[in-house]
């Protein structure tokens, strides 16, 4: 028997890291606690106890052209595989990944769009220009929507703040790029206005064209794309204490997709959220947040060669979902507190067409609904700090399995604990323990996976309706040192690094037998599996000069039948050097990738598990306060790679040019704010 989740093994771009602002002076990443907003809710990364990361928008624009996954590589035990032949960016968190493992959202909003084939069975459609910040939360999570054992990404996207500058009512910005090796181009603008406290609104468009990429070996590779995105948010205040805001936000791709058989493909994605945010400003124990929201993925492919010409399919996933927690803040018997008590669901509907029977069977259609509740509270004195919660999860999930015509209809549910401590015995050293368990209910796909694989290689899916959910047990130590003034005047250095093993029972995972021979494949359940690793990321910033390290050691076993699991990456270290010229105008630094081997990479599957190493660099010069000229090169060395978890080689030398522009102050804008 043969175990591997890799026949939706992940395809992806480069590994690239950057680290500090191009315009100012890097400060600590400020994270901003899932459970609640606004600056009370915010913290330093390097103060929290737990692994958590944010990238702000500033390096996500140095990665203009290179999407989202670029930057997510930076944070330690994250990879974001993405196919060459599709913009799909999946997210893989300390070696878990799809079917819902890593809890993706934009602005709160639930993204749980998948499919089965040779990629992710969980991907996001999103376009950099729009993201204001992405928190990376590493490791099972108690307040975000259930099935998070291996971690959250939230995509949070931009608002009038983000283009407006101190009083003024309107002002626009716009973004060109062009990028050499596809090659490719966009636009990107943005405009926002506001009246006065009550409103205000950003409207945001990007255009992008992109041909076939060339890997470092000179092979073109089919990569090319179109894409047109939108954002429309705004937020409405009718009383103190009171914000309501609406997001909107439509996505379009078309792109040719496929290695053995190509298929034209168009992918719409929208999503919308509609959240109301009430803190009083003279009551503590009120901080509520409310929100609903609606997300769709439609993905429609037509065969333009192989022995289907002309055939049709598509796929639909529909998400409806919402959530409601509130915040109290208090002291008590000399004692800070803080408990947080909310409840989150939503409902998956997902729809496959194919007349031709086989992507009916590999991608099932089906419902499910997850629902949660939860309590957590925080207890904090000086050096000492103490962090438990209890979360609920349960599901329900419906389908049927067309190999004997039954109706299925599963459900179950699980309460996980989670506790962390925080010590500081002497400032600035903080160390902490964590133990946390999550509870993952399995997919339509994992549980009603039937039919055959498509030609030329055909073998039978089976349905399981009998899986198991997964339960992971996470332990987890971690060590964070800050110091100021350390070598020179102004000086500061971040470290924090964290030790982990997570036990997964009843993992899931897909068996074939004898593939790709008849005999046929299914979802299993394993006993037992484990991951566990090691991570280390820093930060020294001397104003002048600067410098980030990311390091990431990962090891995993099935306890089961032995070896390792498909989807942990192999070892990775990213160490970046820059420089700030031109009193802060001018920033420009070099970042070095060193990936380590896979030796148990699924030749069977097509995995390369070869080391390598990547060197990139980046310069960004602020024309004048409302202009900025970028420039990214990237794989300067012409490598050829391929990452972990593709079938196809990353792109070779490019070269990334962008211009921003803004608009803002000037009488012609200002006369238009009546307009709005």
């Amino acid at each position: 028997m043969f175990r591997s989740s890799a026949i939706a093994a992940l395809l992806v771009g480069p590994l690239l890291t950057h680290p500090a602002t191009a315009q100012v002076i890097v400060l600590d990443e400020i994270v901003v606690n899932p459970t609640t907003d606004g600056e009370e809710g915010e913290e330093t990364a390097y103060e929290t106890p737990a692994p958590v990361d944010v990238i702000t928008r500033e390096e996500i624009n140095r990665e203009t052209g290179a999407g989202v996954a670029s930057v997510l590589q930076n944070v330690p035990g994250v990879i974001a595989p993405t196919n060459a032949d599709d913009p799909g960016v999946a997210v893989n968190i300390r070696g878990m990944q799809d079917f819902g493992r890593v809890s993706v959202t934009i602005d709160g909003a639930q993204q749980n769009f998948g499919r089965s084939g040779h990629s992710a069975n969980g991907v996001v459609y999103i376009d950099p220009n729009m993201v204001k910040s992405i928190e990376v939360t590493r490791g099972p999570v108690a307040v975000v929507g259930g099935g998070a054992i291996g971690g959250s990404v939230a995509f949070t996207t931009i608002d009038a703040d983000d283009v407006l500058k101190g009083d003024e009512t309107v002002a626009a910005r716009v973004t060109t790029s062009a990028e050499s090796n596809g090659p490719a181009g966009s636009i990107h603008g943005e405009a926002a206005t506001r009246i006065g406290d009550a409103f205000d609104i950003v409207a945001a468009a990007t255009l992008r064209s992109a041909g076939d990429y060339t890997t470092g070996d000179g092979d073109e590779l089919l990569s090319a794309q179109d894409l047109l995105s939108g954002l429309i948010k705004a937020r409405l205040r009718v009383a103190e204490g009171h914000e309501t805001t609406l997001t909107a936000l439509r996505l379009r791709n078309n792109y040719d997709n496929g290695i053995s058989t190509v298929r034209r493909t168009e992918t719409t994605d929208t999503t919308l959220s509609l959240g109301h945010h009430w803190a009083p400003a003279d009551n503590d124990l009120i901080d509520l947040q409310a929100r609903a929201y609606y997300t769709g993925t439609h993905l429609d492919q037509e065969d333009v060669d192989g022995d289907l010409l002309g055939a049709q399919r598509s796929f639909d996933v529909a998400t409806f979902g919402g959530e409601l927690y509130n915040v109290a803040r208090f002291d008590a018997y000399g004692f800070s507190n803080e408990t947080i008590v909310g409840a989150d669901g939503y409902v998956d509907h997902v729809e496959t067409r194919d007349p031709e029977g086989y992507a009916e069977g590999s991608t099932p259609s089906g419902d499910r609904q997850v629902y949660g509740a939860y309590i957590q509270h925080t207890v904090r004195r000086g050096w000492f700090e103490v962090i438990g919660a209890l979360r609920y999860d349960g599901y329900g999930l419906q389908g049927t399995d067309e190999t004997t015509g039954d109706d299925i209809d599963r459900t179950g549910g699980r309460i996980s604990p989670k506790i962390t401590v925080s010590v500081t015995p002497v400032d600035p050293v903080t160390v902490y323990a964590t133990y946390a368990e999550a509870f993952r209910s399995p997919s339509v796909t994992e549980t009603l996976i039937q039919g055959e694989h498509p030609p030329p290689v055909t073998f039978p899916f089976y349905p399981n309706p009998d899986l198991k959910p997964e339960v992971a047990h996470n332990i987890e130590a971690g060590l964070m040192l800050r110091f100021n003034d350390l070598l020179t005047a102004g000086d500061k250095l971040r470290l924090k690094g964290s030790a982990f093993q997570n036990n997964v029972t009843d993992y899931i995972d897909l068996e074939c037998s004898t593939f790709p021979l008849p005999g046929g494949c299914t979802y299993v359940n394993i006993d037992e599996a484990q991951i566990r690793g090691i991570e280390l990321e820093g930060l020294y910033d001397a104003g002048r000069f600067y410098g980030q390290l990311a390091a990431t050691v990962l090891d995993s076993r099935n306890l089961d039948e032995g070896g390792e699991l498909t989807n942990v990456p192999p070892s990775r270290v990213s160490a970046t050097l820059g420089m700030r010229a031109f009193e802060g105008r001018l920033d420009i630094g070099a970042t070095v990738t060193l990936v380590g081997e896979k030796k148990d990479a699924s030749e069977l599957f097509g995995l390369t598990g070869d080391s390598y190493g990547l060197l990139d660099a980046y310069a960004n010069y602020m024309l004048d306060e409302d202009t900025v000229a970028s420039l990214s090169l990237k794989n300067i060395l012409d490598r050829e790679y391929t990452q972990y978890l593709n079938l196809q080689a990353s792109p070779g030398f490019t070269a990334i040019f962008s211009v921003t522009r803004r608009f803002g102050g000037s009488p012609k804008l200002a006369s238009l704010s009546g307009a709005f």
